[in-house]
């Protein structure tokens, strides 16, 4: 189906739990094959296995509007009066795709909304020290953070990046993004956020500022990844 645009996005405020999309009992035989390759790969490397702390639980009905391309929204309490913004979409492309589109911080400036600037102060295999300039909406206005990037690759194709504030104007600014495969040459991502700016504005207002964002970035990813696609095959 077509995707939406970003006034499309669903949003579902409930406390979520944490399943993967890959492990569950309805799944066809492709989820099927890669939880096997998740067990064996956590088998052989004496991991336990606990689920990760981005992905949310989805029914069969959230599944199918996930794979027509919507974007979900969830919130659920924190603490301080602050929540934890989640979203969950499927690109067209693998995991080590939208992998690579995610953690190129550089080129964040080019297409996430709101950042004006990114720059890598520094950088080792698996993490990065990376400084962002954005014009928000109020309550946040012109807002610069620093955070620590880390990235690492699980069993199964799936890929997790974290991030959390080392300096700048927010009070709070840490998250991660989950990334999975979803179904051949599709990949489901989600993104977690929680973010609070220096300001005496109502958490109310914040909260809706950092749900929208999250949902946001989603969309976002998802549009680069397809511009890049495009650009390939003009070039062809």
């Amino acid at each position: 189906g077509a995707e939406p645009g970003a006034g499309q996005t669903r949003e579902k405020r409930r406390n979520v739990t944490d399943v993967s999309l890959t492990h569950r009992s309805r799944a066809d035989s492709f989820y099927r094959s890669m939880v096997k390759r998740t067990l064996l790969g956590c088998a052989l490397l004496g991991a336990l296995c606990a689920p990760a702390a981005a992905r949310p639980t989805l029914d069969g009905a959230r599944l199918a509007e996930i794979a027509r391309y919507e974007v979900l929204t969830f919130a659920d309490p924190f603490k301080g009066g602050i929540e934890r913004g989640k979203a969950i979409g499927v690109i067209d492309a693998t995991p080590e795709e939208v992998f690579r589109v995610a953690t190129d911080y550089a080129k964040y400036r080019d297409f996430m909304p709101k950042v004006t600037g990114s720059t890598v102060r520094e950088a080792t295999r698996d993490s990065a020290l990376v400084e962002l300039h954005a014009e928000l909406r109020w309550p946040a206005g012109a807002s610069t953070v620093t955070a620590r990037y880390t990235k690492e690759k699980l069993p199964g194709e799936i890929y997790r990046v974290k991030f959390d504030r080392v300096g700048g104007d927010l009070k709070q600014y840490w998250g991660q993004l989950y990334i999975e495969p979803f179904g051949p040459g599709k990949t489901a991502i989600t993104y977690e956020l929680v973010a609070e700016p220096d300001t005496i504005a109502p958490k109310s207002a914040i909260n809706r500022g950092i749900k929208r964002s999250t949902g946001n970035f989603v969309h976002a990813l998802r549009q680069r990844i397809n511009e890049l696609h495009r650009d390939r095959k003009s070039v062809v």
